[in-house]
């Protein structure tokens, strides 16, 4: 039990110790853009020459302040996404300003591709999780067929009214006469469909089906999403 709580309060200070530097990062990258508007002053005032290596420094100054950013957002969030968003600028920064030949930018174009490819590969697995969890609430798609529905729920669904679970609860709707509207609950046997997600223009988006007499936050529960 000690450990645990050594452990949590270890945790609480360290995460305000990554704060207060995300903070000092900030406080850095507003400073270090006074200096990144000197820069169209030096570049006004230099010859011809040298004017392609101040703008070029200037890129490189920007390019930094970018990572500092999302260095920032990598600290507080602790995100895969902000990771990978901030190895892309930094390579994007190495092949700007430091290529020195084409095999640097073929190894720069390599490392991007394979950083878009990790990209699709994680988001293509979170959203199949996020709709396993969904679906494991009872959350489906307003487009989902109700024959689809059936097979995964094996619920009693008449599918003589409608052919998707949205246009039953909008058949339902009109039958009591309902506005649809986020939250509002429709009754059909034991079973109890609420629409989740709709559109101010009374398009459903998104419907929870469950048996009667299961509580339902909805409140709660779209806090969590």
């Amino acid at each position: 039990m000690k450990n645990r709580v050594f452990a949590a309060n270890l945790k609480e200070f360290v995460h305000i110790i990554e704060i207060i530097i995300a903070v000092l990062v900030a406080v850095a990258v507003v400073i270090g853009l006074l200096d990144l508007v000197k820069y169209f002053k030096l570049i006004y005032i230099s010859d011809p020459v040298k004017t392609y290596e101040v703008f070029n420094d200037m890129l490189g100054y920007a390019l930094l302040l970018i990572v500092a950013i999302e260095l920032i957002f990598m600290i507080i969030y602790h995100s895969t996404d902000a990771i990978l968003e901030l190895v892309l600028y930094v390579i994007a920064r190495k092949m700007l300003i430091y290529a020195q030949s084409m095999l640097d930018l073929v190894f720069g174009t390599l490392s991007i591709g394979i950083v878009f490819l990790i990209f699709r590969y994680l988001r293509v697995k979170n959203s199949k999780i996020d709709k396993a969890k969904r679906e494991r609430d009872g959350i489906y798609p307003a487009t989902t067929k109700i024959t689809d529905l059936l097979k995964k729920t094996g619920f009693d669904i008449s599918t003589d009214r409608a052919i998707t679970i949205g246009g039953l609860v909008s058949s339902l709707a009109e039958d009591e006469h309902k506005p649809i509207r986020e939250g509002a609950e429709f009754t059909l046997g034991d079973i109890r469909i609420i629409i989740m997600k709709a559109t101010d223009d009374g398009l459903i988006q998104e419907v929870m089906v469950r048996k009667d007499g299961i509580k339902v936050d909805y409140d709660k529960y779209y806090k969590e999403f």
